[in-house]
């Protein structure tokens, strides 16, 4: 099997420069002695920190899924009595090429369902002294994995917990679909990839001092929608044997793809086949994984012109997802029982889109990406952001006429108002819900025209030290110590890891200086800013703008 070593792989769709992008260090100040964890299929030797923190790199959690295992639900990792070294990450799963944010630095395989745990060093050997557990689902918008090899000893420091991340498949590996797939129960491979983590932290996370009835997981992007996502899995009700154990959910600028039937999606499996000469699924797995890497570019949807920057995605498989999940919301098929953090900011949709000059070029943009969104919906949505300006305070760079009107439109239709939906539907329905908006600006991403980029909270939540932000750039570092949003840290952090440790209250453990952060009841959200942080209440041209894209969900693919 073959290892790609890259810093790029092709050219991505950039709207923005990563140059500023790097590795996350692995932390080998260490001391003497080896942690050791035995699982029931393998043991492994780990790296003892000197902050305290006992880290394991590159555990597999499932069998490597080439071959003939490829393009199938994920197995059991293989057996070994050799004593496995965890001390460096494993590869990261292949991305679409040209597609999303670019292809960031890193080793990546075909052989990439690997687990992270970053644990505290002390002896826990009584279940009582077992930590709660986050878990890290990467996003990336089933294209790519962005968040990979995100260094979790400093969570686990300040908020004494186990942390845990993985890979999963994404792009042709993890959202393969065709009707001899759908036969074979082998659809929506990348959720089911993340189940099988959340199984294998069940399973062996106490090994490692974690508590397996005490995890939460959490996300940004569509590691952040795919917390929902797991929430409407199996309409709530997942059959025997098909069933996770998680207490609450964290999901940071959630991205909900669109969610296509078997049918629409089948022209990447027929591109596949075309393209390595194959006429079936037993040549598609039998062929290299170069052959099958060198075909996996970004492509439009049938009918349109311009590539989609994300055109992989689940589809309605009858089981995993029984149907759409707006529409599993509206029907109240989803657990109850998980209580949430979710929220965005008013500018998620800079770093995707272009530098609209003209109506028509938004509308062309927005088809790409929603092939079947109407021209009506178009025009009534060009009316409803008309309002949008073309610049705001701290831009010194001149921006298209409608450059932010086409990233309000983008953000608010594919990460804000979902976003706002899932909180609204699942308070209405009992289940405690914590909302924030992100305005914690950077002077670097003001002054580029990217205001409060996606996912921009993530180096706050993580520290910046110990993440690599793929929408940073050059001097954009805020977050760092002595920095204008440097305060924010410890603030983040602790409502976050207050919020897993308790299983769903984010005061018990909070900053002193962090305000009282109150449910989304009747519309309440946290406004997160550097020296003005408090509460608001939802304004009611965000609520009307939401209940647009809403309306409209069915064309949008939600």
């Amino acid at each position: 099997m073959s290892t790609f070593t890259t810093v790029v792989l092709a050219a991505g769709i950039l709207f923005k420069s990563f140059a500023g992008a790097a590795a996350v260090p692995e932390h080998h100040n260490t001391q003497t002695a080896s942690p050791i964890a035995n699982l029931s299929y393998a043991t492994y030797s780990g790296t003892a920190l000197t902050n305290g923190v006992s880290q394991w790199l590159g555990i597999r959690y499932a069998a490597p899924p080439t071959g003939m295992r490829r393009f199938r639900r994920a197995e059991p990792p293989l057996p070994t009595t050799q004593l496995q070294n965890a001390t460096s990450h494993g590869p990261v799963c292949l991305p679409v090429q040209g597609a999303g944010d670019g292809t960031l630095p890193g080793t990546y395989d075909e052989d990439c369902l690997f687990i992270d745990i970053y644990a505290p060093s002390r002896p826990r050997n009584k279940k009582k002294d077992l930590l709660p557990v986050m878990l890290w689902i990467q996003g990336g918008a089933f294209v790519e994995l962005v968040n990979f090899n995100y260094n979790g000893s400093g969570l686990a420091t300040t908020g004494d917990v186990v942390v845990a991340t993985f890979n999963y498949r994404v792009g042709p590996y993890g959202f393969p679909a065709n009707d001899e797939l759908a036969a074979e129960g082998n659809l929506n491979l990348g959720l089911q990839d993340q189940r099988t983590a959340m199984r294998w932290v069940q399973e062996h996370i106490s090994a490692f001092g974690g508590d397996p009835e005490k995890v939460t997981i959490f996300g940004a992007s569509v590691g952040g929608g795919s917390v929902p996502l797991q929430a409407l899995a199996y309409g709530g009700k997942p059959p025997r044997g098909e069933e996770v154990t998680w207490r609450a959910g964290i999901g940071e600028a959630p991205y909900l793809p669109s969610v296509f039937s078997v049918s629409e999606q089948e022209f990447h499996y027929r591109n596949l086949l075309a393209a390595t000469n194959c006429s079936n699924i037993d040549c598609l797995r039998s062929v290299p994984s170069e052959k099958i890497q060198a075909a996996n570019v970004a492509v439009p949807f049938p009918g349109q012109k311009t590539n989609a920057l994300f055109a992989y995605g689940p589809v309605i498989d009858g089981s995993l997802l029984p149907d759409t999940p707006l529409t599993l919301l509206k029907e109240g098929r989803y657990l109850k029982d998980k209580p949430l953090i979710l929220g965005s900011s008013r500018t998620e949709g800079t770093i995707f889109v272009p530098q609209a000059n003209t109506t028509a070029e938004v509308n062309s943009f927005l088809r790409a990406q929603f092939p079947h969104i109407t021209d009506d919906t178009l025009v009534k949505a060009q009316d409803l952001y008309k309002g949008t300006p073309r610049t705001l305070p701290g831009v010194n760079v001149t921006l298209a006429p409608l450059f932010l009107r086409t990233a309000e439109l983008y953000g608010d239709a594919s990460f804000f108002c979902p976003t706002l939906d899932f909180a609204q539907s699942f308070t209405e329905a009992g289940v405690p819900v914590h909302f924030f908006i992100d305005h914690i600006e950077d002077p670097v991403e003001v002054a580029a025209g990217y205001i409060v980029p996606h996912t921009w909270e993530l180096q706050g939540v993580w520290g910046p030290s110990n993440s690599v932000s793929s929408v940073a750039l050059p001097g954009a570092n805020s977050y760092e110590p002595g920095k204008t949003n440097a305060a924010m840290v410890p603030i983040l952090q602790k409502y976050w890891t207050s919020f897993a440790r308790t299983g769903g209250d984010v005061n018990a453990l909070k900053a002193k200086e962090a305000p009282f952060w109150k449910a989304f009841d009747n519309g309440g959200y946290i406004w997160l800013q550097s020296n003005a942080t408090r509460m608001e209440k939802m304004q009611a041209d965000l609520a009307a703008k939401c209940a647009f894209w809403k309306s409209v969900k069915k064309e949008l693919g939600q």
